[in-house]
């Protein structure tokens, strides 16, 4: 008998019976990606910030900042976030015992999207297979997160990724204090690079050159660098997060443990990254998105504190530095150099017992701390250990008399000073020729700006453009493109005798031969020596500069010249003036150029000033004259 007659319908029943069932034994990871598509989490914002996704400057769509392939679970996750979204569920139900040696479960190295999956598509605690991700749990416990301070740290010129500024995101246990905070961590972004040259690193640090990397560290580690070896003065914002919105920020910074991203000093940089964690930790503030050209760290403190009740408390941690020089500014002259002749070993301790006991105690404890700080600062002289222990001993045995007073903290912090971005609009006359003037300047501060909020005697710039249009000549030309201008201007007194110096390129309109003008580029520098008048606001300064421009209408097509520069400078809070005078023997002319220059600054209100300013100048035998007056505004 044929049994096939009989078993072939048998056979077709059963097939179509399982090709009808087939949807409905799906799995459930199939399950959560098909709900995923339908509610097209893959675009939603949040899901994008975790990715670091950005919009593209010059092309169409949105890409992720870091290509690396360990921050993603599909191979073009970084450019398809759907894809990632599908590949991220996927490796969440990833058998555990599959995961060998010191490789972490996806859901131990993504708890940030693990968190937010399950709280978008109300997902019963065990739909994913069970993980014990004990590395995480530890290092999440030891840190015990329970507030986030946003910590300033000052300009420091020593640095050129530390020009504008750092900041960094203090992590506070609960019941902290003052003394206590210094035992919290910090999350910290930097550029992941040992060069020692200082041009290299700042020409790399432009481009973006260096990867920068996340990295977790004690809070007395960078209190010791920033407030003892670099002398900044640490401004600390408390925020105020919810529990849940510090958890979260706290799940995704582990998620960037060893994750490389681009890093620019002016853009992609430090204030920039700690933003997009913010960003993470409380969805819809969108705080990186207002900074698409540059990020300076006290522009971007000021957009954090913008957001609704976002302040706590704001604590003012000065430098030893700051310390010192407020010890010195309050003690009366001959009582400074008693205290130089202590820290010098001129005079011994106990020779000291004239002087009034409340005195006594404030010149042995600013001579110990100046010695002090040299040695935290290197620049110490021998081994002054036993005349340190000396001058504690001295002023142990003072018992009653307080410390030292801390320096108060200033009127104006550094968020509440001028805002970066300067624009300008003016006008004047250069010899025979009247002409307007607009002004751009994205970063940062000058000496004539107003100076509440920024260091004395520190200029930074970048990029500052001048256009001008000659009526004269009915046309319009660029005046001026500084890349950049820094000038460092440190006042010596009887214990620090720093130097001074500033260094400026770019191209400008210089005299040329024939005694009209060209757009040169060069650069110019130099050193020397600043005084300050007592506690008045006169400064001086004498150096030496030299230069060198280029340009197809000079004779030898590079001139470079050097020569000595004073300046005096009135540095008070509403007015502000600078005088200059400077020459320079030339390689291409026998006779010295020289000019002379008078500024005068009038700040009306804190991002509106007054600037104007007069120049004679001689250079190939040419006399000439200017006058300049210019109105800026800060953004």
């Amino acid at each position: 008998m044929d049994v096939t007659r009989y078993l072939a319908p048998v056979a077709f029943v059963l097939a179509s019976g399982s090709v009808a069932a087939a949807p409905t034994t799906q799995t459930p990871m199939a399950d959560l990606q098909e709900t995923a598509r339908e509610q097209g989490l893959a675009g939603e914002r949040e899901w994008q910030d975790l990715l670091h996704y950005r919009e593209r400057r010059f092309l169409p769509g949105r890409r992720s900042e870091s290509r690396d392939s360990g921050f993603f679970n599909a191979d073009d996750g970084w450019r398809d976030p759907e894809a990632e979204l599908d590949a991220t569920i996927a490796a969440f139900f990833r058998d555990p015992d599959t995961v060998d040696g010191d490789e972490q479960h996806p859901q131990c190295r993504f708890p940030a999207r693990r968190a937010w999956l399950k709280e978008r598509l109300e997902l019963d605690p065990d739909v994913f297979p069970a993980v014990a991700c004990q590395r995480f749990e530890e290092w999440y416990e030891g840190i015990d997160p329970h507030e986030i301070t946003l910590v300033f740290a000052a300009a420091y010129l020593g640095n050129p990724a530390s020009m504008y500024g750092h900041t960094l995101l203090r992590v506070d246990p609960p019941d902290q204090d003052e003394d206590t905070r210094l035992l919290s961590y910090v999350i910290n972004h930097a550029a992941a690079t040992e060069e020692s040259s200082g041009l290299v690193f700042a020409v790399r640090g432009l481009t973006g050159g260096y990867p920068g990397l996340f990295s977790i560290m004690p809070y007395y580690d960078k209190v010791r660098e920033y407030n003892s070896l670099e002398s900044r003065d640490l401004w600390e914002y408390r925020l105020n997060l919810e529990p849940h919105e510090v958890e979260r920020l706290m799940q995704h910074t582990w998620e960037l443990r060893d994750t490389p991203f681009p890093y620019y000093f002016l853009y992609q940089n430090c204030s920039y990254r700690l933003l997009e964690l913010l960003d993470v930790a409380r969805p819809g503030m969108n705080l990186s998105d207002r900074f698409n050209w540059w990020a300076i760290p006290t522009d971007t403190v000021r957009e954090v504190l913008r957001e609704e009740d976002m302040l706590r408390e704001v604590v003012y941690r000065p430098a030893e530095r700051t310390r010192l020089d407020h010890q010195i500014a309050i003690m009366p002259p001959e009582l400074l150099d008693v205290t130089v002749a202590l820290a010098r070993g001129e005079r011994s301790p106990d020779a000291v017992d004239d002087i009034e006991r409340e005195q006594r105690g404030l010149v042995l404890e600013t001579a110990y701390d100046y010695l002090n700080f040299l040695r935290h600062s290197g620049d110490m002289e021998g081994d002054q250990r036993e005349r340190m222990r000396e001058l504690l001993i001295a002023r142990s045995q003072l018992s009653g008399v307080p410390g030292a007073e801390r320096p108060p903290k200033p009127d104006t912090r550094p968020d509440q000073g001028h805002r970066t971005l300067r624009l300008g609009a003016g006008g004047g006359e250069r010899g025979d020729a009247t002409f307007g003037s607009l002004h751009w300047r994205p970063a940062y501060h000058d000496m004539l700006d107003p100076p509440e909020g920024y260091i004395p005697g520190a200029h930074i710039s970048y990029g500052d453009v001048e256009v001008r249009y000659d009526e004269g000549r009915d046309r319009i030309e660029l005046e001026r493109l500084m890349v950049i201008d820094i000038e460092s201007l440190n006042p010596r007194d009887q214990l620090f005798r720093p130097w001074s110096w500033n260094i400026r390129a770019g191209a400008e309109q210089r005299l040329r031969p024939d005694g009209r003008r060209s757009l040169m580029g060069g650069v110019d520098g130099g050193g020397g020596f600043t005084w300050q008048a007592g506690d008045t606001p006169l400064w001086a300064y004498a150096g030496v500069q030299a230069d060198a421009w280029g340009s197809e209408r000079l004779d030898d097509s590079v001139r470079a010249g050097a020569g000595p520069r004073l300046d005096l400078l009135w540095t008070g809070a509403s007015l502000r003036t600078r005088l200059r005078a400077e020459t320079a023997w030339q390689t291409d002319t026998s006779r010295p150029a020289w000019r002379v220059s008078a500024e005068q600054s009038f700040t009306a209100f804190r991002n509106v000033s007054l600037r104007v300013g007069v120049t004679r100048e001689h250079d190939f035998d040419v006399h000439e004259n200017a006058v300049q007056a210019t109105l800026y505004g800060y953004f």
